[in-house]
């Protein structure tokens, strides 16, 4: 069940949601008025590039969720001015959302490093409460920025994982490097795949949307938009992938970007979906009410088209696995717990099917980092070809001495308390969707192919 944080959350977005509703009324016709919407409207159209982007400034922002992208609707904010679009590469502006429309830009103060994963873990945590300004422009404008902008010319490590594995450890590992970047969890990636996984449920048309020309396109440039120069020189840019677009990333990136060295984390089955249930539980009170609808057999007909957030998030964008997960007899089995085992499931699947085909993507797991960080990091370094100095490693030791996820409502202290009891009937279920990935049952260790050793 949600917690009482989230109804309190969704309530006040609500209400914000009417506000903004009204505020939105006057503004269209204030732009109207002064001409601002008809040059939206042309630049809709992919005329005025030069001028496409538009600035605004912040004056409010709500999501109704913690785990969420931002979308426009959610910011109240007003019209400064338009602006070329690479106005966007400046230093201390970074991508945040990204869908088959448009992209919006977080604008900070100049002196604040969002990136800096020490103070926040995940990008989205910086973004929100310090962006003063948004930059959205049409998704042909991002396109095009992007292409001029080309392939990044560092360094770039993309780690992939399904959450509740040292991944986020492994960021504050290359954000103590004074030559790195460390780009922790964007959400602009994910934002693109569930826009294409929401019309595709609208649309039913059948088709895998990551192998279109048009995903990829607008795929291949937001990650050269997200890998930008920033103002901390970086010979080195290290980004984790969101938990839950990990599952796309893996097939993008080494296909659209074979040069990036891609490292995929993971633990052994139990313990990190345990630890994934104990994270998520209660966060989708969207997802309960929609999962309640489908459960009663009278909203079931009226609202045949609902679908979980919290089982849309976890599955992967692959047709046949999706066409599977939403059969009903599947939906209603959806839970924390099971949300979490198809979320591991998913992810490994898909990491095994990219080492398949034989792309670039080596495996590292979690037991072996706790079993002794220093050569499981001169492992890593190792495959990654840099160095391992003395004075890098007093960095790493550092980095490692602190909670990864302080800061954040997972931090240490607060997960202590929470407990997950997981029932034989659990682990039935867990099984029947293990068996469904081809992974082996509850409770055995699992070492996927290609997983490095020191």
């Amino acid at each position: 069940m949600a917690t009482r944080e989230i109804t309190l959350m969704f309530f006040k977005h609500c209400i914000y949601l009417v506000i903004y509703s009204l505020f939105r009324c006057c503004q269209l016709v204030s732009w109207w008025l002064t001409g601002v919407q008809s040059h939206l409207k042309s630049c809709w159209n992919g005329e005025n590039y030069e001028s496409s982007a538009q600035l605004l400034k912040i004056w409010f922002h709500s999501s109704g969720r913690l785990l969420n992208f931002s979308l426009r609707h959610h910011f109240l904010s007003t019209h400064v001015n338009f602006v070329h679009p690479t106005y966007a590469l400046q230093k201390h502006i970074t991508l945040m959302t990204v869908t088959d429309k448009e992209a919006i830009f977080s604008i900070q103060g100049e002196c604040d490093d969002v990136f800096n994963v020490r103070k926040w873990p995940f990008l989205f945590l910086a973004q929100l409460p310090i962006a003063k300004h948004l930059l959205i422009m049409p998704i042909s404008s991002m396109i095009k920025l992007g292409e001029e902008l080309g392939d990044p010319q560092a360094k770039v490590i993309w780690i992939y994982h399904a959450g509740r594995c040292g991944s986020t450890a492994m960021s504050q590992v290359f954000n103590s490097l004074p030559d790195a970047v460390s780009i922790s969890e964007p959400n602009c990636l994910l934002s693109l795949d569930m826009t294409f996984k929401e019309t595709y449920f609208k649309e039913k048309n059948g088709s895998a949307w990551i192998t279109s020309d048009e995903y990829q396109q607008i795929y291949r440039n937001a990650v050269r938009l997200l890998v930008k120069p920033y103002k901390r020189d970086a010979n080195i840019f290290a980004v984790k992938s969101h938990g839950y677009a990990s599952k796309t990333d893996l097939h993008l990136i080494p296909k659209l970007f074979p040069q990036f060295i891609g490292i995929f984390m993971y633990r052994n089955m139990k313990e990190q979906v345990i630890s994934i249930t104990r994270v998520t539980q209660g966060i989708f009170l969207h997802g309960e009410c929609a999962l309640a609808a489908i459960k009663n057999p009278i909203l079931s007909l009226l609202f045949p088209n609902v679908h979980p957030s919290s089982l849309l998030h976890c599955s992967c964008s692959e047709p046949r696995h999706l066409e599977w997960l939403f059969k009903r007899e599947n939906i209603i089995k959806s839970c924390d717990f099971i949300n979490a085992v198809i979320q591991f499931a998913g992810t490994c699947f898909h990491y095994k099917d990219v080492v398949a085909k034989g792309l670039p993507v080596v495996a590292v797991k979690y037991e072996h980092l706790q079993e002794n960080q220093t050569k499981f990091f001169e492992m890593i370094f190792k495959h990654v070809g840099l160095e391992m100095t003395s004075e890098r490693r007093k960095l790493i030791d550092y980095a490692l001495s602190e909670d990864s996820q302080k800061g954040t409502p997972v931090n240490k202290k607060t997960m202590a308390s929470v407990q997950t009891n997981v029932t034989q009937t659990m682990i039935d279920e867990a099984n029947y969707f293990l068996r469904y990935y081809d992974l082996p049952d509850w409770g055995k260790d699992i070492l996927l192919p290609k997983t490095l050793e020191y």
